[in-house]
């Protein structure tokens, strides 16, 4: 890093009214409404070609003055300079408009940068295993941990050959990205909780390909940091430093959660139930409200039409992900199938880190890695460590143990995608749902999503082209029998991986050449859907997109098809197919989509909550700790509650605790006993379970707890539920959680991997859902947007739940979590008119040196 870099941006960063340098790159001007100021202008210029200036670029801000015009027009700029031009609408939303791809980028990561510039420097230290350098070993040596996974991953080492071939826009798009992040830098700084660290520093192109490598590999290596860092063959016979060595049948009964955190529903309606005959959509995500996983909004237009495009993408993530344009409005959920392989090895005897391979042997590969850790005193000390690996992949310290016998790897089928940018741009670009299923077919780069889309002419489309392994159905059927001899294979299913022989080479994965990359499943091969009534995901598998269409026939590692539904997959069918939902016309408006999705209606209240009661009435009371409980008082709760998780709802948190106490909600058991039918997945299970007694002692347990814990059973979620981010402010939130069958759903707690400050929920109560400060919330609904095309184009109305900015004093960290709290959405403006209309706009024009 060039020092003098370094200090001027931390200056810039501290020092009131910014910095200057005597060699200029551009300027930056803003305006807002008809008035016209000058600010400050702040320029830092690394040096071209070192390792710390992005490829090709150097780096600027410019300054000119310009008025609030339509937001699809842009100054022409000379071919050497990126130009873009920002209008930030309200809530803080960036419309961004450039003559070419890499003026686009340019305005896309500075108006990023505005607003998360901590957030993704902070990944980008992440990913260049440097974490440990900046912040010491961490908590249980987690910092230490991820940089020696990382560095074992090669993911900054490997970036440049992976992602060195991508199409021209593609890689256009990202050296504007970057150029623009680091101009924002040096223009106005970062803003919020990584402002004047001595870490905040440019990025390169390199950091964002590894970086957006990293988000690949979210529901796979991802999830496997610490198994990755702390893998290390046994020292002796029975033992190894770090090592917990246990025998194979002990492997069964090992836990194991390999399952990524986030959720989301998506609905696509046709025309068949369209009131404008053209197709509509709901995106609801359930992602973080904390950390690198949270999405960001802004709408991309080149001058001559390529691209005009409005939606969400995940931090620091160039395109939009989620979103729609002209022709078509997509969305995505995480899909159910699987990403990775992980595979045991059969060592030889004696020798650890060799195993056998059908009729030969095979050596693991070694490496050794160091890095700096920080120490108390501010130097660094180097730790190394070997680091190993088998043909397949990492070696993992998985719960069972790196033993003498049996040491376990993987193969994730998201290391090597570097087609993802290249899929999503085609996809931010189709004319036609036509063109948008091709970019599927051709690049077939999706890594860990559903796609839920529809169209102007009112197509619904579901699809699951997610990365997936290919096996030969040799491999599937010896995987499926040990899964049903139970062991190992049964336990890491129950974690949600795949296990695998890798001793065997049939389980190798099978290289079709209809596949876009090896190893993959073709895209002729994985489920999708076309219907003119609806297709819908709520993360089960792709098994129910419709239940009048059931899709079998499937790889299992496309997910399960006739097992039980999730609750919250079922609400959501149910409200999809619930004519009074979708008014007198028996066709959904816009409202009708909104008022579904903000009904709070949970599926275990839905079904139960009159028969809870009635089974209440007749018994007066339950043993509680040995003592007697009166039921009375519960029964009248919940008679008087109608069953929605509203925020002046009485009864919603007893029922939640209730919920939570008892047992089997996807099948017959303590709650339910009528059980799963495949042939009537919506609506079953069903009915209370028959011993009434055991049911309303976990009703007398649940009171008993809150009471216990200084909480009513009268509480309102009003009471209880808040915005778990925000220290100074309580706001209240409506909204079901994981446990209760709601389609919207807010929970706790984000899992997010960032250095970043997070609230601090509490100590969540063991075998309940509250912790003392009650139900805090840091996931769940996040970018929420409703659509629907008619014959004047997209008319959309969205949510970002959090907000766009990282910092918590602007007024838009909570802004729209207000609205969201108050159940309302907020207009999408998407048409210059539209835009032009909003008399908060400010408009600011940003120019680089390419």
């Amino acid at each position: 890093m060039n020092r003098r870099v370094i200090a001027l941006l931390i200056a810039c960063t501290v020092v009131a009214g910014g910095c200057s340098s005597s060699s200029k790159s551009g300027t930056s001007s803003s305006t807002t409404g008809a008035e016209t100021s000058a600010p400050a202008t702040t320029e830092v210029t690394p040096t071209v070609g070192s390792a710390d200036a992005p490829p090709d670029s150097t780096i600027g801000s410019a300054a000119d003055t310009t008025a609030v015009t339509s937001a699809a027009t842009a100054a022409t700029a000379p071919a050497d300079v990126y130009s873009a031009k920002i209008t930030r609408t309200a809530y803080d939303v960036p419309h961004i408009v450039a003559d070419d791809w890499g003026g686009l980028g340019f305005g896309q990561g500075y108006a990023f940068a505005q607003d998360r510039a901590c957030t993704l420097i902070d990944q980008v230290i992440k990913v260049r295993g440097e974490r440990a350098k900046w912040f010491g070993a961490g908590t249980d040596d987690a910092n230490l941990n991820s940089d020696f996974a990382y560095r074992q991953l090669g993911l900054h080492d490997d970036a440049d050959a992976r992602f060195g071939h991508q199409p021209d826009n593609v890689a256009e798009m990202v050296r504007g990205y970057v150029a623009g992040f680091d101009a924002e830098l040096a223009d106005e700084g970062p803003h919020g909780w990584c402002e004047g660290q001595p870490w905040v520093q440019p990025i390169t192109t390199t950091d964002l390909y590894a970086y957006v490598n990293d988000v690949l590999l979210f529901a796979s290596s991802g999830v496997l940091i610490n198994p990755i860092a702390t893998a290390q063959p046994p020292a002796a016979p029975d033992a190894s430093a770090g090592t917990t060595v246990t025998s194979g049948a002990d492997a069964a009964a090992s836990t194991l959660d390999l399952k990524p955190n986030v959720a989301s529903n998506g609905w696509a309606i046709g025309s068949a139930l369209s009131e404008s005959g053209g197709g509509m959509l709901l995106a609801n995500p359930h992602f973080p409200w904390e950390g690198e996983k949270r999405l960001w909004e802004s709408q991309l237009t080149l001058t001559d039409g390529e691209i005009n495009v409005y939606g969400a993408s995940l931090s620091g993530v160039p395109g939009v992900l989620i979103g729609f344009n002209d022709h078509v409005a997509w969305t995505h959920t995480v899909s159910a199938g699987y990403r990775m392989t992980i595979y045991s090895l059969k060592l030889l005897p004696g020798d650890p880190t060799s195993f056998t391979y059908g009729d030969t042997t095979e050596t693991m590969t070694s490496k050794d890695v160091s890095i700096e850790v920080l120490q108390a005193d501010g130097t660094t000390k180097q730790q190394s460590r070997t680091m190993w690996s088998s043909h397949y992949g990492p070696m993992l310290q998985l719960p069972f143990g790196w033993t003498t016998d049996t040491a376990y790897t993987m193969r994730d089928a998201n290391i090597d995608n570097a087609d993802v940018l290249e899929q999503f741009f085609g996809m931010d670009q189709a004319t036609s749902l036509d063109a948008f299923i091709d970019s599927q077919r051709t690049v077939n780069g999706i890594p860990w999503v559903n796609t839920i889309a529809t169209s102007t002419d009112g197509r619904a489309w579901y699809s699951d082209t997610a990365a997936t392994p290919d096996l030969s159905p040799a491999s599937i059927a010896a995987w499926q029998a040990a899964v049903a001899a139970g062991g190992a294979a049964k336990a890491v299913l129950d974690g949600g991986a795949i296990l695998l022989d890798g001793s065997d080479p049939a389980n190798e994965w099978v290289d079709d050449p209809a596949a876009t990359r090896p190893g993959i499943l073709p895209f002729s091969e994985q489920p999708q859907l076309e219907r003119d009534d609806y297709v819908f995901n709520s993360n089960d598998s792709h098994w129910l997109a419709n239940p009048d269409q059931l899709l079998t026939g499937y790889s299992p590692l496309t997910g399960a098809e006739a097992v039980p539904q999730s609750p919250r997959t079922r609400e959501n069918a149910l409200l999809l197919a619930d004519p009074t939902v979708r008014g007198d016309d028996g066709k959904f408006s816009l409202t009708e989509v909104q008022q579904a999705i903000f009904s709070n209606r949970g599926l275990h209240s839905d079904l139960l909550l009159s028969q809870v009661v009635a089974a209440c009435d007749q018994t007066p009371s339950v043993s509680v700790d040995g003592q007697p409980y009166a039921l009375a008082p519960l029964c009248d709760i919940l008679r008087n509650w109608n069953g929605r998780y509203d925020l002046d709802a009485v009864g919603a948190v007893l029922w939640r605790e209730f919920i939570t106490i008892t047992k089997d909600h996807k099948d017959a058991g303590d709650l339910y006993s009528v059980g799963f039918d495949p042939t009537d997945p919506v609506g079953t299970p069903n009915t209370l379970a028959a011993d009434h007694a055991a049911v309303l002692t976990d009703l007398a347990s649940a009171a008993a707890a809150l009471t216990a814990a200084g909480f009513s059973p009268e509480s309102t979620l009003a009471q209880m539920q808040y915005d778990g981010r925000v220290e100074d402010e309580r706001i209240p939130l409506p909204g079901g959680s994981g446990v209760d069958g709601t389609a919207s759903v807010v929970d706790c707690c984000s899992g997010s991997h960032s250095t970043a400050p997070k609230g601090d929920p509490g100590t969540f109560a063991d075998g309940h859902y509250f912790s003392e400060k009650g139900y805090p919330v840091t996931t769940g609904d996040s970018f929420m947007m409703t659509l629907a095309f008619d014959s004047d184009g997209p008319h959309a109305q969205a949510l970002l739940t959090y907000g766009q900015p990282d910092d918590p004093k602007n007024p838009d960290h909570t802004a729209q979590t207000k609205l969201f709290a108050a159940g309302k959405f907020r207009p999408v403006l998407f048409t210059d008119q539209e835009i032009a209309s909003d008399t908060t706009a400010t408009t600011k024009t940003v120019t680089g040196t390419k």
